[in-house]
């Protein structure tokens, strides 16, 4: 039988300081993987196009609301504004499908954009600054 992932959702989200709890964390595993004795173990939501839902649990987790995120026309944009809550959040969707499948830029400071939607034209531009 093959192992996956399958955190519980948590009882509770956040700690009595406002941070999210390790099983809040936890919980986006299942759309992730993580290696362990058995090998490349892969979360029970890994496979599929469960974005939403994954995007939905993020927003209900991640502090300082509509100004640190920002959805609309097939985009996905994170900033975690320096606290480390959010950071922590980042650092378990780095091994989620999201991440590997529609991560589109990230920029110092901790700014990620998401191109979740295949059919949108927009598309983010790099500009090189080169100094004269």
């Amino acid at each position: 039988m093959e192992k996956v992932l399958d955190y519980p959702y948590p009882e509770e989200l956040f700690d009595e300081h406002g941070y999210p709890t390790e099983e809040a964390l936890n919980y986006i595993r299942n759309w992730g993987s993580e290696k362990n004795e058995d090998g490349l173990v892969f979360g029970k939501f890994f496979t599929g196009n469960n974005y939403p839902e994954l995007i939905e649990y993020v927003k209900s987790i991640w502090n300082y609301g509509d100004f640190a995120y920002k959805e609309e026309d097939g985009l996905f944009e994170l900033h975690t504004l320096g606290w480390s809550g959010n950071e922590s959040i980042i650092y378990e969707l780095e091994n989620t499908i999201l991440w590997m499948m529609k991560l589109r830029a990230h920029q110092v400071g901790g700014h990620y954009y998401f191109k979740i939607d295949k059919d949108t034209d927009y598309d983010w531009e790099v500009t090189k600054v080169k100094k004269d």
